[in-house]
């Protein structure tokens, strides 16, 4: 009997935190008028979980609840949740593709289910609807992993420092996700307060690490190639005649930039940046790297700034800290600098100096 109490308290207790996180998230993301696009979808996103809490709140407190017609209820409007996660991620990965319109559209027919079995009571609805959420799923990762390619490509091309854009986290979130969704489904059939109490704990922690790594991730400035109509489509590079070659004064004019001016030393410096000062565009510098060169404009210029390592550690005083050898090579991260150097020298900065020093 003590152990029944205390399990429900302690969920009321984690009942209490989520309402609590979801709350005070929401309004810690919506409360900036100019925050970034990508924050306000989360914020969004937050706010409807937060709404979920208070539903729960709500039905948890009434004896209607018990009722299996209002439980039933309870989980077809909790399935809501699961497209509601996937909005943040279209926009992360697309830039402009989330809006209302298409939230709309996405929601439709699970609303309609809703409906069906508000007027009907029949568990028929449920049951499509359960299939519904499952195929939805399984569409959205299939896309989704469609779009985390495409995107790193974009970033590789484009972008010269991935460290606060790369979407390498979705890793650690996919697996959050993961248990949050087991632990829900596992509560649906427990009926049991410990577990109800560890699925709010879980999606804490979901929401927890998006919120974490949603402040540390920097908005890129999407073109054509991630344009907000293209999400669920191939998208095809600008194509150029087959007898195009990059003119030989715009290749001394990149040789030059690189090479004496040291161009690369800017640790946030863009193909866009790199092509207007040697005199071209973007499209025709990206072509040649790609097609003639046979390299990325961010394995390009990490190239020169490991060329830069090089130089610094046999001419340099040994004194030399691994972060001013790293920013004085154009690295403004020092993890993207370790793993740089090791793909470099096969071995961590430390071992490097530790091996010279027996020399």
């Amino acid at each position: 009997m003590n152990a029944m109490l205390l399990a429900e308290r302690l969920f009321y207790f984690t009942h209490g935190m989520s309402f609590l996180f979801f709350l005070f998230a929401s309004i810690y993301l919506l409360k900036d008028k100019d925050a970034s696009r990508l924050r306000k979808v989360l914020g969004y996103v937050v706010l409807f979980w937060f709404f979920l809490e208070v539903k729960d709140l709500f039905l948890y407190l009434s004896e209607a609840v018990r009722h299996t017609y209002f439980s039933n209820l309870l989980v077809m409007v909790d399935m809501l949740a699961v497209p509601v996660c996937t909005f943040y991620l279209f926009e992360l990965l697309s830039p402009g593709w989330m809006n209302w319109k298409r939230a709309v559209v996405i929601e439709l027919f699970l609303l309609v289910c809703i409906a069906g079995y508000v007027l009907t009571a029949s568990e028929l609805w449920m049951e499509v609807l359960n299939f519904y959420v499952i195929f939805y799923s399984i569409i959205v990762i299939w896309i989704l992993r469609g779009a985390v390619n495409r995107y790193n490509r974009y970033i590789q091309t484009n972008y010269s420092n991935t460290e606060r854009i790369n979407v390498r986290w979705l890793r650690q979130v996919t697996f959050f996700m993961f248990l949050c969704l087991s632990v829900w489904m596992y509560s649906l059939i427990a009926n049991s307060w410990f577990i109800d109490s560890l699925y709010y704990l879980s999606s804490m922690l979901l929401w927890g690490c998006i919120l974490y790594y949603n402040k540390q991730q920097e908005v890129i400035v999407a073109d054509e190639f991630l344009q907000a109509d293209s999400f669920f489509n191939k998208a095809v590079p600008e194509s150029l005649p087959d007898n195009f070659v990059l003119s030989e004064g715009v290749v001394q004019s990149l040789q030059k930039a690189l090479l004496q001016d040291e161009l690369f030393l800017n640790p946030k410096l863009t193909l866009t940046e790199l092509a207007t000062e040697i005199g071209t565009n973007r499209t025709y510098l990206s072509f040649y790297l790609n097609s003639y060169l046979h390299t990325t404009f961010y394995d390009y210029i990490n190239r020169y700034r490991m060329d830069k390592v090089h130089q610094l550690l046999a001419t340099a005083n040994e004194s030399l800290s691994m972060n001013e050898i790293a920013e004085s090579s154009g690295f403004n991260s020092l993890s993207t600098f370790r793993r740089a150097f090791v793909k470099e020298f096969g071995m961590s900065f430390a071992d490097y100096r530790k091996q010279k020093a027996r020399f």
